[in-house]
């Protein structure tokens, strides 16, 4: 991991965002790209405008933004950590996918509700865009966090299929925070269960025999049930999930009951793409 994008609206909760993305760029001696989307805010309807003074207003308006950017970067540097500024006239999906493509980001780092402004619109349909969308993993930390930090990670899986490659990079950033992880299966109704999960389960401890984790099994009405439960019962403070987007029976965690986690949960979701 080389690039991290945090996405900023200036609110308390994407404050709280922040925190975690420098954490994590501690850890993983990662820089950030702090990154904050705007429309251009116009004249007011009925009053005469010439281009010099619409250019005027827009000017105005994107060093009103950047100053407000400006501690923000100072709080990033001040943890020894490289920061860059992104600031562009865009609409959020847009802004963020840009980034991710323009900068390698290998991270983003969102707040899951913000201050009726930039991220308070990603907890819809843009959040689940986002999330589903986006080839590198998303991390969303909802505004009910007190204590940042990242030491028991729980992951989710339904060992219906080869997940290792993405547990080898959970196991790797688990070594850079100094955290235990811990692997669960939830039973529930309806759900695939075409695969044994003995077998996926001798093919992780044999592909992980250095590793310390535990993998169990939790009984519940639903997936997204199953796992908050867990991560309750267990005191951890990420959750992480495999999101695989092809057919019914070949999926880990569909998008749907991605976003029903990442919206219901109290602590922050890792979601990666399978």
């Amino acid at each position: 991991m080389n690039n991290i994008l945090i996405a900023t609206d200036f609110s308390d909760n994407s404050n709280k965002a922040l925190q975690y993305a420098i954490l994590i760029a501690k850890a993983t001696q990662s820089a950030i790209y702090l990154v904050h989307t705007y429309l251009p805010r116009y004249i007011e309807p009925g009053i005469y405008a010439d281009a010099v003074t619409m250019q005027k207003a827009l000017d105005d308006q994107r060093d009103s933004l950047y100053s407000k950017l400006v501690p923000l970067a100072s709080k990033v540097e001040d943890a020894d950590i490289k920061c860059h500024v992104v600031l562009e006239m865009n609409d959020v999906i847009s802004g963020v996918f840009d980034t991710v493509e323009k900068y390698n980001i290998d991270l983003i780092v969102m707040g899951r509700t913000g201050s009726g402004g930039f991220l308070s619109k990603l907890i819809g349909s843009n959040a689940a865009h986002i999330t589903a969308k986006a080839q590198i993993p998303v991390l969303t930390v909802p505004n009910q966090v007190e204590n940042v930090a990242i030491d028991k990670i729980l992951y989710a899986t339904q060992l219906e299929f080869d997940e290792n490659h993405i547990l080898a990079k959970v196991f790797e950033l688990s070594h850079q925070l100094g955290a235990n992880v811990a692997l669960t299966k939830v039973n529930a109704p309806f759900e695939p269960d075409i695969q044994s999960d003995k077998q996926f389960e001798e093919q992780i401890k044999s592909a992980f025999v250095k590793e310390s984790f535990s993998i169990d099994t939790t009984i519940s009405g639903s997936v997204t049930e199953g796992i908050l439960t867990t991560a309750a019962e267990r005191g951890v403070n990420l959750i992480v999930l495999a999101a695989h987007h092809r057919n019914f029976l070949t999926q880990l965690i569909d998008p749907s009951k991605s976003k029903q986690v990442i919206i219901r949960s109290d602590i922050p979701v890792l979601t990666y793409q399978l």
